[in-house]
């Protein structure tokens, strides 16, 4: 059988299964996924498999989506195939998201079938995209303006998710099902030209076989495959440019500026796009004038202008580097108890102190240790809080004359704008009397009529 052999070659190609594998075959019920649950049925026993059927509930369609899940829990049944389903209400997502009807369904759908998988202990998820879908996908991100990656079309494989039918038409699919009289549901909404894959599957695809290429389906498969090999290279090569340019710490990404602008436009964008993938965990999709507005203001070096890429990622210039980091949530003060020990997750940071006489003190109060304090005991009040900086924040750091925003001292000392924003201060009475790593202020200064010395080291956790 030829649908059979050809699903076979793709998934040998890929090395998409192996022995013993267990399998959550994604079926709506829709010819599609009904051919991909047979012929893995078919060959389980030559490769051992273990297979599960899920279902998803989008509860778009009424009565229509709930009989598509009763079809598919009797597909389930009489091929005694264990069967999960779960219903999501993609329109109260999707505006709550303020996500399209589809990008949501397409996010809500992954999840599931991905967490399905840890939880149940399956190897692989199969899904049924075939050679039709990848045509229409490539014209789909052709048409919005797509690089290479885009126009490389779905993978065929991609982590745990295998599409084993991605190389077959879905004429092909059709003869299968019809020769094998196997029944099927037929989703409505997919002749419903207001979603863009449907207007680009029933109007475009026809108008370029008709007039321009009979085999248009052919032609952009080839593309896809094509350029789905140069961005696998092309992406390999990235990823050694990045490990020399860039800098981790916990939350962010750093790229050198001076060592970026020594690369092609190619290598500059990528970079930056793989920075944002790489902090924002693949949430955000990194659009090319996103990119360039960043790389323009790499490029000018405009040191404190920033681009919040969503709600909690941003792209920040700070002199010879581009940071993209994770913007935290607004933490409330934390009282502490001195002396002792205090450890706060929250913060990421650990307080000892002790109260020293200061005939007994056996070591320097003033030294180059911003993250050790040593303080007059007796002049510090509780409450003591410990916080991140506040609006108006004003206190006279040690060795001035006159006070000082909070700010203004930061920023003379060339802390990018991100860090300030997490600066940790500790305040006794509400007065500021450490701003921890940078400076203690004055008033709490060690002098000759201190008698009692607070002495605290901060230790990052």
């Amino acid at each position: 059988m030829e649908i059979l052999r050809k699903f076979e070659e793709t998934i040998n190609r890929w090395n998409m299964l192996k022995k013993g594998d267990r399998v959550i075959v994604a079926c709506s019920g829709g010819p599609d996924s009904v051919a991909l649950l047979n012929l893995l049925n078919q060959i389980k026993g030559e490769y051992g498999l273990k297979l599960f059927i899920a279902h998803i509930n989008h509860k778009l369609r009424g009565k229509e989506s709930d009989e598509d899940e009763r079809f598919v829990k009797r597909l389930a049944l009489n091929l005694r195939l264990k069967f999960y389903s779960k219903s999501f209400d993609i329109k109260r997502i999707a505006k709550k998201e303020k996500l399209s009807i589809e990008e949501c369904a397409r996010k809500i759908r992954y999840d599931y079938l991905i967490k399905l998988a840890n939880r149940i202990k399956a190897t692989k998820i199969a899904l049924g995209h075939n050679a039709d879908d990848q045509a229409e996908t490539v014209l789909m991100r052709l048409i919005r303006g797509a690089g290479g990656l885009g126009l490389s079309g779905i993978p065929a494989i991609s982590g745990k998710i295998i599409r084993p039918l991605l190389e077959v038409k879905r004429e092909k699919i059709e003869q299968f099902l019809e020769q094998n009289k196997a029944s099927f549901r037929m989703d409505s909404s997919n002749l419903r030209k207001d979603y863009f894959r449907n207007k680009v599957r029933l109007e475009l695809i026809p108008l370029l076989r008709k007039s321009y290429n009979p085999k248009i389906v052919d032609a952009l498969n080839r593309t896809a495959s094509i350029l789905s090999a140069q961005e696998k290279f092309l992406k390999e090569e990235t990823f050694k440019v990045f490990n020399k340019i860039v800098e981790r710490e916990d939350k962010k990404i750093s790229l050198d500026l001076n060592k970026l602008f020594n690369y092609d436009i190619y290598f500059r964008r990528e970079l930056v796009r793989l920075a944002i993938d790489q902090m924002g965990g693949g949430v955000f999709k990194t659009n090319f004038e996103i990119v360039e507005r960043i790389l323009d203001l790499a490029q000018k070096k405009k040191t404190g202008r920033r681009i919040f890429l969503n709600r909690s990622l941003l792209a920040e210039i700070s002199l010879n580097y581009l940071n993209i980091y994770q913007v935290e949530k607004k933490k409330k003060g934390l009282p502490v108890v001195f002396p002792g020990i205090k450890k706060s997750k929250m913060f990421g940071i650990s307080l000892d102190s002790e109260i020293i006489k200061k005939k007994d003190l056996k070591e320097k109060p003033f030294n180059d240790n911003q993250m050790t304090a040593f303080l007059d005991w007796g002049k510090l009040k509780p409450l003591f809080i410990l916080r991140n900086p506040e609006p108006g924040d004003k206190f006279k750091p040690l060795g001035m004359k006159g006070t000082k925003s909070l700010i203004d001292f930061l920023t003379d000392l060339k802390v990018p704008r991100y860090e300030k924003e997490k600066a940790l201060i500790l305040t006794s009475k509400g007065k500021i009397v450490w701003v921890l790593g940078y400076r203690i202020a004055d008033e709490f200064k060690i002098t000759k009529d201190t008698k009692k010395i607070l002495k605290i080291k901060a230790q990052k956790s």
